[in-house]
Order: structure tokens, then C-alpha cells, then sequence
């Protein structure tokens, strides 16, 4: 499915198909970027709306506040996209949750006015591939390449893989399976991967929970050799079960010195129903990974669904979608988590953050409150999953980053008649390192 526009990308500037920047910069920089987001939006079924993706102002001192400024429908599928991520070479895509289109280059562009603008959808070939969920550019042997998570991998009720796509083509180069069912006991496996993070030749991918959320529930990470493209261990993450599911790792950082010199590597895991942040220290030299701890228990300090890890260069934040507040902590302390302040107060749903400046230079964070947008009854917005209805806000509130004093707050379900999925910068202009 390809209905997308043509881009080209040289020395950063966006070129229109003859090779001329595009006019009208004085009036995108009148707009500020900066404080621009893209935004996943998904249509809510009672309410007669339809999945969408959207560029909205998040800058709370601004008369646009809370307008989108561009928005098209997504593709006609079942289900919407997921997670956005632009490439090292400023390349937009997306995840999606629909079999149909599980992997999608999003075409972005400036009009002639200067005004970003999507310009199309290109759902790639993932070799049979299904419910896309993360996705992390690492070297393999000397090569860049596109790694993407699926959930579902190929099908089945312990499927999941590890796609590897070429960052030129977007051609699968090799899918990574190793069914649990399959493999040996004892043998590393992979199953409903999601989170992905990576350092020198060791990447770790987690397994979550079948995309149906009713066939299983994952409770590990496993280990992917990078020079040899295949798993190699896998580690039991699990202790507490305060809902009565397996752990549900679901989001992995792996710490590094590229994100701060003093970091000691290891890896971080959240636990969406375990509650817990996870550390498993790894040693450089040998390449071994140790024994796995809890740095930090939800169950003894309530809160609940632990998300996202995002940095900046002081600081590692942790979104938790109950109460709905974003844990801080010192980047150069890490693996150990030592707090650099009170809470970001922000909705249940607690889940992506962005960073940028406001008109006035204040440094400010966005979050993105909603899980999945799985609606709740009570509000006519159909669900079966009652565990989930109090993660969705259907909001985006911003704060300041020093204080995180609420500055603003934007109601997607009351404004759009919608839920917002994912939000991300505009152009990868906010700074923000993900995993």
C-alpha cells in the first residue's frame, strides 16, 4: 500500500521532487516548531470518529494552544498506528496494530507555505509480520540496520519476532524467531516482544503480552547477538504479581555511557503488571549479565503500569500510568535510581513525553496520558478489558520541567471526539532519547 509523497533529505533540509527547498520558512519559524507534535489519534467507534494523525501546538503560551494544525486519516484499517520514530537520517515511521499494515513509512513534509504537513502512508512488507511495536536502528557486523519489534510475529499463541529491515530499502533482511514451543527447555526464546534497546553488541527485547491481551502474558527479556542475529539467553523478571498476571516486562533502557559517561551499563526493565523497575547489571569486558533486582517496587509505593524511559542529559524519566505521574531521576547515577524531585503530576495513562521550550524559553515536558485508547462503558466508549479503563485520559498535559507545575492540558475525547495514541516531536525537534 503506498500513498505517500515524495521526500528527499539533504544536509536536514526538506527538498520538494525537483530539488528545491520548499519556500515559507520565515512563516514556519513564526509558528515554532519547536513547540509542534505529531500525534496517533484514535477514532472512538460510539462517537462516529475515525483513526487519524495529526500536527497539534503543545505550547501552552501560545493563542494556538491545543489546534491541529494538520491532520489526516490514517489508512482504512481495523486497527490504527501505534508508536512513531523517526531515523537517524530524519526518516518517519510507524508502528501499527492491524496485520494489514503492521510497519508504515509516514511521509512528512513542508507546503508551500512553509507549514509542515503529512503527506502519506507507505505500509511496508514485514515478511508476514504482525502487530508492530518498537523500533531501534543498531549496527550489526559494521551495517546499520532497522530493528522492529512484533508482538504477534507470524501468528500463533507464542508468537512474536524481531524484524531486521534494511534503513535504504526498507526491505526485510531477516526475521528473528525462536518459538518457546520450539525451542529446547532451558533455550532462549522470544515471545510477544516489544520494548528494544541495545549497547555495543547485546540487544535486549522484552515479551509483554499477546496482542489479543487474553492468550498470555510474557515475564522476561531475552538477549539478541548482534553480530550473529540470533538470541542467546534469556532472564526472568518476576517477583510480585499485585494483579495476579505474570510480570509483562514492557518497556527496556539499556543504560549506557553514550547517554552519560559516569552510567555503569546495565539494563532497566518496567514491569507493566509487576509494577516494578528492574536493573540486571552487565559486565563489559565478559559480556555477562547478572543476577536481576528490584530498584524500585510500585506495589510499596503506589503506583502501578510502569511505561516509558525517556532521558534528557541530567535526567531519566519513568512513566507510571497509575496514579498518572512521571518518576525523575539522576542519568549519571544509573543504573541506580536516585530521584531529582517531586513527581510529575499528570493523568491515569502517564505514557510519552516530549521536550521543548515555550514561547518565553521555559523547558517544559508534554505527556501523553492514554494506554491504549480502549475506551471506557460508562462514558459509551466500548471496552472488555475493565483493567484498562482507568489508564485513559485522553490527554496531553504539559508541564513545566524544573517544578512540574501543570501548565496546561489538552482533552482529546472532549475536543476531537478522540483518543491520542502516541505523541512525538515535530521532526524529532524536541530533544528526547528513548530507549
Amino acid at each position: 500500500m503506498k500513498i505517500r509523497g515524495i521526500r528527499i533529505i539533504i544536509g536536514g533540509a526538506l527538498l520538494g521532487a525537483a530539488g528545491i527547498v520548499l519556500a515559507g520558512a520565515s512563516m514556519a519559524q513564526e509558528m515554532r516548531e519547536e513547540s509542534q507534535a505529531m500525534v496517533l489519534m484514535r477514532g472512538l467507534p460510539t462517537l462516529g470518529t475515525s483513526n487519524s494523525l495529526g500536527i497539534i501546538e503543545l505550547d501552552p503560551e501560545s493563542d494556538k494552544f491545543g489546534e491541529l494544525l494538520n491532520e489526516v486519516e490514517q489508512p482504512d484499517l481495523e486497527h490504527p498506528f501505534h508508536h512513531l520514530y523517526y531515523s537517524p537520517s530524519g526518516r518517519l515511521y510507524s508502528t501499527g496494530l492491524d496485520p494489514a499494515c503492521s510497519l508504515a513509512e509516514v511521509g512528512l513534509a513542508r507546503d508551500a507555505a512553509g507549514m509542515a504537513a503529512v503527506t502519506g502512508f507507505d505500509c511496508l512488507d514485514t515478511a508476514g509480520q504482525m502487530v508492530g511495536e518498537d523500533i531501534m536502528w543498531a549496527e550489526s557486523n559494521g551495517t546499520e540496520y532497522m530493528f522492529v519489534t512484533f508482538m504477534a510475529g507470524t501468528g500463533g499463541d507464542d508468537g512474536g519476532s524481531l524484524g531486521v529491515f534494511d534503513t535504504e530499502t526498507n526491505a526485510v533482511v531477516k526475521v528473528i524467531e525462536a518459538r518457546k514451543s520450539a525451542v529446547g527447555e532451558g533455550e532462549p526464546f522470544i515471545m510477544y516482544p516489544h520494548g528494544i534497546s541495545a549497547f555495543e553488541d547485546r540487544m535486549v527485547i522484552t515479551s509483554t503480552i499477546h496482542p489479543d491481551l487474553a492468550t498470555g502474558v510474557g515475564n522476561s527479556v531475552t538477549i539478541i547477538d548482534l553480530n550473529t542475529l540470533e538470541p542467546i539467553q534469556t532472564i526472568t523478571v518476576e517477583n510480585e504479581k499485585p494483579v495476579g498476571f505474570p510480570s509483562s516486562p514492557v518497556e527496556v533502557l539499556f543504560a549506557r555511557p553514550s547517554i552519560h559517561p559516569d552510567i555503569k551499563p546495565a539494563v532497566l526493565v518496567n514491569t507493566m503488571f509487576g509494577f516494578e523497575t528492574w536493573t540486571i547489571p552487565y559486565d563489559q569486558k565478559t559480556k555477562v549479565f547478572g543476577e536481576p533486582a528490584v530498584a524500585y517496587s510500585g506495589a510499596q509505593n503506589q503506583t502501578a503500569v510502569p511505561l516509558e524511559f525517556y532521558t534528557n542529559e541530567t535526567e531519566l524519566f519513568i512513566s507510571h500510568a497509575l496514579p498518572g505521574v512521571v518518576k525523575r531521576y539522576d542519568v549519571s547515577r544509573l543504573p541506580e535510581l536516585v530521584s531529582t524531585g517531586p513527581d510529575i503530576v499528570a493523568d491515569p495513562g502517564a505514557h510519552h513525553l516530549i521536550f521543548f521550550t515555550t514561547k518565553s524559553g521555559r523547558e517544559v515536558v508534554a505527556v501523553q496520558n492514554n494506554l491504549l485508547n480502549l475506551g471506557d462503558a460508562s462514558k459509551n466508549d466500548p471496552t472488555d478489558v475493565d483493567f484498562m479503563v482507568g489508564l485513559n485520559a485522553h490527554t496531553i498535559t504539559v508541564h513545566d520541567l524544573a517544578t512540574g507545575e501543570r501548565l496546561g492540558s489538552i482533552n482529546f475525547r472532549e475536543k476531537f471526539n478522540k483518543g491520542v495514541d502516541n505523541v512525538e516531536a515535530l521532526f524529532g525537534s524536541g530533544f528526547v532519547a528513548h530507549h
